[in-house]
């Protein structure tokens, strides 16, 4: 595991971790795209375990998280969405592509990171996506207290708190780190009509990809996931009519769980799902 620096488009620098694959031969490189929130950190079982298994892999920090906050007060940070999907997103997989040259190519998304592929400008140089508790998170396909819940941390808490910090706390109620106000923005905007990114077609996204995504897509989400229930699931792999998808829904009883939801997937207390993501990282090439 070495530390790298990449560096975006518009020069912001992030942190991530590039890990060596553990066999002679490599299998492939992946490129793993965090969740909202989410600092690379999390995921450094799952990289670990995807490098004994010969796969060259790079985590990192989307720009405003954990390390690529890069000591800059979080209410200084103008990044949202799309800054994530169409400037951090292309300098990672360029960089992993610099790290482990001539090896196919994977993108492991979880939430946002699945979300926003269709962003990414050099999309074609991906041969294979696992896409991770992907949806569009509608708030109105959740269940009736998930839904109520939401909307009152959403539409109540979040532009109180945004106007008060200059940023959401959502660290205090375990929505992983704290959120820069723009990304906190455009999630509500989001969530809150069918098709998540659509919504900002035409406006904040001039061009996307979606439709010429070609790759073979394994979308892989869990039985008991509040937020990407099988009607947001679907809602969002819509926007990838052109894709070869593989849809599994996994029931956490199967692998000896009580439990796997939205966020812990890729945690290492839920090892024993983790060989069925291979199968989208085989399908590469």
């Amino acid at each position: 595991m070495e530390k790298t620096i990449i560096t975006c488009d518009d020069g912001y620098r992030l942190t991530g971790h590039f890990f060596r694959p553990a066999t002679d031969v490599p299998r492939g490189a992946v490129l793993i795209a965090p969740a909202t929130g989410f600092r690379h950190q999390v995921y450094f079982s799952f990289a670990t375990w995807l490098s004994e298994q010969g796969f060259a892999v790079l985590a990192f920090s989307n720009r405003g998280i954990g390390d690529s906050r890069n000591g800059i007060p979080l209410a200084e940070i103008s990044s949202d969405l799309v800054d994530w999907g169409t400037l951090d997103l292309p300098a990672a997989l360029e960089k992993l592509v610099a790290l482990a040259p001539g090896l196919p190519v994977s993108l492991v998304g979880h939430s946002a990171g699945a979300q926003l592929i269709g962003l990414m400008p050099n999309f074609a140089q991906i041969d294979s996506y696992v896409l991770i508790a992907a949806s569009s998170g509608h708030f109105d396909n959740l269940k009736l207290k998930t839904k109520l819940a939401a909307k009152l941390l959403f539409h109540g808490w979040q532009p109180l708190s945004v106007a008060v910090k200059g940023y959401w706390p959502t660290k205090i109620i375990g929505f992983g780190e704290d959120l820069p106000a723009g990304v906190a923005r455009q999630w509500r905007q989001w969530c809150r009509s069918p098709g998540y990114v659509e919504n900002s077609f035409g406006e904040e996204i001039r061009q996307h990809h979606y439709a010429d995504i070609k790759a073979p897509v394994l979308s892989l989400t869990a039985t008991d996931d509040h937020i990407a229930v099988p009607a947001n699931v679907e809602d969002f792999l819509r926007l990838l009519p052109n894709a070869q998808i593989k849809k599994h829904f996994l029931e956490p009883g199967s692998f000896g769980l009580k439990e796997i939801g939205h966020s812990d997937l890729l945690r290492s207390r839920c090892k024993a799902c983790w060989p069925h993501i291979l199968e989208g990282l085989e399908s590469n090439g």
